[in-house]
């Protein structure tokens, strides 16, 4: 009778094993993998821009658990897609002239932080060749120092920053470069450009608030285009290297 019994539960235990495989086969056969249901989730975690490449590997293998590894390249291939286009749509925005209110920090001679308003003028080309970096001109007007005029390139990178390298003042100078991460724009649209830019080479943090004053080339970026904003606060960005060779004083 033992005998029996023990052969009796033995079948029942294969018996749940084989069910066990073949449930997990039936699901694994029957998985889809809905590309555009994933880009929405990881956008709608991480932003416009993403984050980087091991958290985003391991959001896909917790979001995406029975994907295929040609899932996951389709997927990347996706996501580097829609960052681009970001990057585009960003750099068309920009591409006018801005004016506003801007106000200067930096260090003083004790080694205080100061801050000094001006206001702004930022005059953005995007290049010919490229859809998301070109030159542009800064006036700068403060009173008691006067107007300031300095050129610069500038580029929208993958990361959803822009990049500003001022023109040194004489050819052998090095150029003063700031960054406008991310995760310091408060607004980009067609109609407002608000943000903090900081010195990656100089001490100095610039906070504005500009308004687009007109449309260089209208069949680049225009109003048209205003359907989505770009906000990167709260949401994760690069950490900024500073190589600070300027302390006493803003540019």
């Amino acid at each position: 009778m033992k005998k029996m019994e023990t052969l009796t539960l033995m079948a029942i235990v294969a018996m749940m094993s084989l069910t066990m495989i073949s449930c997990d086969d039936e699901h694994f056969d029957h998985y889809y993998f809905d590309l555009d249901e994933a880009l929405d989730a990881y956008f709608e975690t991480y932003g416009d821009f993403g984050t980087d490449d091991r958290t985003t590997a391991q959001w896909f293998d917790h979001y995406c658990a029975y994907a295929s590894d040609r899932d996951y390249r389709d997927f990347l291939n996706a996501v580097d897609y829609e960052r681009y286009e970001n990057q585009k749509l960003m750099a068309k925005y920009l591409n006018g002239y801005w004016t506003g209110p801007m106000t200067m920090y930096y260090k003083d001679n004790m080694g205080a932080t100061v801050s000094t308003p001006c206001t702004v003028a930022w005059d953005f080309e995007l290049d010919a060749k490229s859809d998301i970096s070109g030159r542009g001109l800064e006036t700068r007007v403060i009173e008691g120092e006067g107007t300031v005029e300095t050129a610069f390139s500038w580029m929208v990178n993958a990361q959803g920053g822009i990049e500003l390298s001022f023109d040194g003042a004489t050819a052998d100078s090095d150029p003063i470069n700031m960054l406008v991460a991310y995760d310091h724009l408060d607004q980009l649209s067609p109609e407002r450009f608000k943000g903090t830019a900081v010195g990656v080479n100089i001490d100095e943090e610039d906070d504005f608030d500009l308004k687009k004053q007109s449309y260089a080339k209208p069949s680049v970026a225009t109003r048209s285009a205003a359907a989505k904003t770009f906000c990167g606060k709260g949401k994760p960005a690069a950490a900024i290297e500073r190589n600070i060779v300027k302390a006493i004083g803003h540019r």
